[in-house]
């Protein structure tokens, strides 16, 4: 998503990568579609206005596409320590919320944005969905769903870096003045959505839940549980 407004839903809303990364995801969901075009000019970041052009790489080695695919565009997973030392090479904090505490225990000053939002998705819900698609697949009767499904998979709370920061001090009763809230700058660096929050009514329906978690039950669950 481009990330100009809030809750994007997953058919009604454009597709419109900012960068690189989501640029290759998108390419891949149209794999999965069975789409003749990838990337439109436009997806590309074209000067074109209308979805015109396209790109559709010269290989031989993009898989045919499946109808047993299940899409999950995840948003920002927060949860638990990797269960792996230094997992994903981060260092000894290797998930956000781990780096929000360490900075906060330590009173170490720390940037945190202010204009960029995620609807933030507990890991514990990105499993169970996981679950959920895999077990479903396996057990219908012909192997197929029918068709690939796109799910918007994150939680139900709209919230800023910097939001996380101060929701986490709060539920660690730590000083939160070293947390400084920030704007992203608008020039430099890799070009990130300001505002990528998904509304995920489809995949609660889907997974039979009433509510995705939100971010006081991700840190509840994270902190209170001796995951930490």
């Amino acid at each position: 998503y481009e990330g100009t407004k809030s809750y994007y839903q997953e058919v009604t809303d454009e597709t419109l990568p900012v960068n690189v990364y989501g640029m290759t995801k998108l390419a891949f969901e149209r794999v999965l579609l069975g789409s003749n075009v990838l990337l439109s000019e436009k997806e590309l970041g074209g000067n074109s206005t209308g979805d015109t052009g396209q790109y559709m790489p010269d290989t031989k080695s993009i898989p045919s596409p499946n109808p047993m695919s299940t899409i999950l565009r995840s948003s920002l997973i927060l949860g638990g320590p990797t269960p792996l030392k230094n997992g994903c090479r981060k260092g000894s904090f290797p998930s956000f919320l781990q780096f929000i505490e360490s900075r906060l225990k330590s009173s170490t000053p720390t940037d945190y944005f202010i204009n960029e939002y995620r609807s933030v998705v507990h890991v514990e819900d990105v499993l169970r969905a996981i679950n959920h698609f895999l077990s479903k697949a396996i057990e219908s009767e012909d192997g197929s769903q029918g068709k690939a499904e796109i799910y918007n998979l994150g939680g139900r709370t709209r919230v800023s870096r910097y939001g996380i920061a101060l929701k986490l001090a709060n539920h660690l009763k730590l000083d939160h003045s070293t947390a400084n809230g920030v704007n992203r700058p608008a020039i430099g660096g890799v070009p990130s959505p300001p505002d990528i929050s998904m509304n995920v009514n489809k995949i609660a329906k889907e997974m039979g839940v009433t509510k995705m978690d939100g971010l006081d039950e991700i840190i509840e669950h994270t902190f209170s549980a001796g995951e930490c």
